[in-house]
């Protein structure tokens, strides 16, 4: 059994009884908004633990994402981001969330051997120091985003080796890349414990819905390479209902 999982942008979109009717999960994407004021982020918090006291299914939640490098060479930078994710953390922690989703942050540009290497090890300081200060239960996944092939974040995930943190294999951004979705599958296959879906035409982001065969293909790859992954539908979807039977 596929397990699904729809994103929604705020608190507004999570219809409880109907998710659980359709026996889906929830990717909450709320905190991904950067300027949120403290009594902002303390009252979707509140609303959350209210609202999922019932809910059934999977529930994972979507860091911030924008000018954050946590390996950065600038302290500045680090410190900033290292704030972020440990907001973010607490935040999943209090919500006893099952998945924390954070984009890898790789620059495939800067893929000189020494430059990746001090990237990769500074990433693993960084999650020493913040999975030590933490106590979340649940597992930390790692979103390609400007990759064009998965070769870098297979070096990442392999030098920071933590059992609890995996990959969301986004097959959007994939797609807009220069590797087949094979090709991901087979490198990172023993990593990727959830995926993103949602379809564009080769060029841009574009967050649009994945058609019949896409699906198929996607399905195939999965069997192929025994893999079940949670996979969270990432565009907009007027009838979820309707939407899902795509999946079944």
């Amino acid at each position: 059994m596929r397990q699904i999982i729809k994103c929604i942008p705020s608190i507004d979109e999570l219809d409880v009884e109907l998710f659980n009717r359709l026996n889906i999960g929830v990717e909450i994407q709320d905190f991904t908004e950067p300027n949120l004021s403290e009594e902002q982020r303390r009252n979707i918090i509140d609303n959350y633990k209210r609202i999922l006291v019932d809910f059934k299914g999977l529930k994972s939640l979507h860091g911030p994402f924008l000018d954050l490098k946590p390996s950065s060479p600038d302290l500045l930078i680090r410190e900033v981001s290292y704030k972020r994710y440990l907001d973010t953390i607490h935040i999943a922690t209090e919500l006893d969330l099952d998945y924390l989703i954070f984009h890898s942050q790789i620059n495939p540009y800067l893929n000189e051997s020494f430059i990746s290497d001090l990237n990769n090890k500074q990433a693993k300081e960084f999650w020493e120091k913040i999975l030590e200060e933490t106590n979340f239960k649940g597992t930390i996944l790692i979103e390609n985003i400007f990759e064009e092939t998965p070769k870098m974040l297979k070096e990442y995930i392999d030098t920071i080796d933590f059992s609890n943190i995996k990959i969301n294999l986004d097959i959007g951004h994939a797609k807009v890349g220069k590797a087949s979705l094979e090709d991901w599958i087979v490198s990172l296959k023993d990593h990727i414990s959830y995926m993103h879906i949602h379809s564009n035409n080769g060029l841009y982001d574009q967050h649009q819905s994945p058609d019949v065969q896409e699906i198929k293909t996607l399905y195939h790859l999965l069997d192929k390479y025994d893999i079940q992954p949670a996979l969270s539908l990432e565009y907009k979807i007027n009838d979820i209902e309707e939407e899902i039977k795509k999946y079944l």
